[in-house]
């Protein structure tokens, strides 16, 4: 019983010290973590159509239809079925998909989530913030940022 008055006294402290923990959306943006994972951009130019994007993918999320020469005609990504859990972003060599920090994409229907690569190619980024700069915390861990010479072999 005394734990219970004690987390309800917290409670009604921070109630009344006015400070707000809510944003008022869509007039206020919210801060987003530089960690955030959102909905994916995809760069045609940087591409080399390796297909690892496909193959990491747990749920199979990207589907890439290729020609006779290899070069990519479709590269789709349903939205709806991603669990966002950024393996298509680090098993890319070129960079060719990041996931960025926009997360105001809606549908109606769950067709409306299928995104081709036209689509991904207009995906605008959240606050400007570049994804390469956001995953330097990541990179660092596994460059290794500590004494001596790296290895890259």
């Amino acid at each position: 019983m005394i734990g219970l008055l004690k987390s309800m006294a917290t409670t009604m402290k921070h109630a009344l010290d006015g400070q707000t923990f809510t944003v008022e959306y869509p007039e206020d943006t919210p801060e987003v973590s530089p960690r955030f994972r959102g909905v994916h951009k995809f760069s045609q130019e940087r591409c080399i159509w390796c297909r690892q994007c496909e193959s990491v993918c747990p749920n199979d999320t990207i589907q890439i239809v290729q020609d006779d020469q290899r070069n990519g005609e479709q590269y789709n990504l349903h939205i709806g079925q991603c669990i966002y859990c950024r393996l298509c972003e680090e098993v890319c060599p070129v960079d060719a998909i990041l996931l960025t920090q926009n997360f105001e994409f809606t549908a109606d229907t769950k067709d409306e989530l299928a995104y081709n690569k036209e689509q991904l190619k207009n995906v605008p980024w959240y606050k400007d913030i570049d994804p390469l700069e956001a995953r330097e915390p990541d990179r660092g861990a596994w460059i290794g940022e500590g004494e001596g010479e790296v290895d890259y072999q």
